[in-house]
């Protein structure tokens, strides 16, 4: 019965729609004049002419740019990208450690090897220096010998009277010193060239030459050879005296001098 009562009741309702309110209509009314003048460099067709037409794609950039919007990132993003960067600065350190140790190390075993390389160069130095000195000891102690044998006597210094080869000697100079005035350069005496010439004339026991040695120049070619002329000249120089039957060769050595102020040649 209660259920009978409520649906009678709730039949007996009545469900109306709201109405909306009503509003006074406005009306308004827009005038476009086109413009007689264009807009230079519009962004826009309706800017650049009203009467224009086409599609928005033509021109839709604008002329003006705009910095792009920051980006926002968090705090853990920002600390994430210092530890990277401090993580590659440590790399790198350690990566220029690194080359600068092998740097130092190859120059170590450089500075090594070089030193080792001119140790080795003295030690051989020294060998051969050694080598070279016995070599001429034993050469000048066989030359000794074989002076001794071939009875080759050395003059090269002034000899004492009682000495057997004196009067050569001087007879030498003599000869020499007269062919050498006699024919005294002329090139030497118009340039006063002057200095001394040093020979070893070499004889044999009939007084021949058998070589002439040119132990220091004078510096001057012609002077040089003037003095090697004058023993030419002069040659040859008689036997052997017969205090000197010992001696099948001599060696003499012997200052030739130029004076260019009295056009003066000597033998010293």
């Amino acid at each position: 019965m209660m259920a009978l009562v409520l649906h009678v009741v709730f039949l007996s309702i009545q469900f109306v729609m709201p109405h909306e309110p009503q509003s006074a209509p406005q009306e308004i009314a827009v005038t476009l004049r086109p413009s007689p003048s264009k807009v230079e460099h519009a962004d826009f067709l309706a800017q650049a002419d009203q009467q224009g037409s086409g599609q928005f794609r033509q021109q839709h950039r604008m002329s003006s740019q705009l910095a792009p919007a920051p980006e926002t990132r968090t705090a853990g993003e920002q600390q994430l990208e210092q530890l990277q960067m401090l993580q590659q600065q440590r790399e790198l350190k350690f990566q220029e450690k690194v080359l600068m140790t092998i740097l130092s190390w190859q120059k170590q075993s450089e500075d090594q090897q070089h030193k080792k390389a001119i140790q080795d160069l003295q030690s051989q130095y020294q060998a051969k220096a050694a080598m070279v000195a016995s070599l001429e000891a034993q050469y000048m102690q066989r030359q000794h010998e074989f002076s001794r044998q071939q009875r080759i006597k050395t003059v090269d210094g002034i000899q004492a009277k009682r000495d057997a080869s004196a009067a050569y000697l001087n007879k030498f100079r003599e000869k020499v010193e007269l062919y050498g005035n006699r024919y005294y350069p002329e090139q030497a005496k118009q340039q006063h060239l002057a200095g001394n010439v040093r020979l070893m004339v070499i004889l044999n026991a009939e007084g021949g030459i058998r070589a002439i040695h040119l132990l220091q120049s004078s510096g001057s070619n012609i002077l040089d050879e003037a003095a090697k002329a004058s023993v030419r000249r002069g040659a040859p120089f008689g036997r052997f005296d017969a205090g000197m039957k010992d001696i099948s060769e001599l060696r003499i050595v012997r200052t030739w001098r130029f004076d260019p102020a009295e056009a003066e040649f000597e033998v010293k």
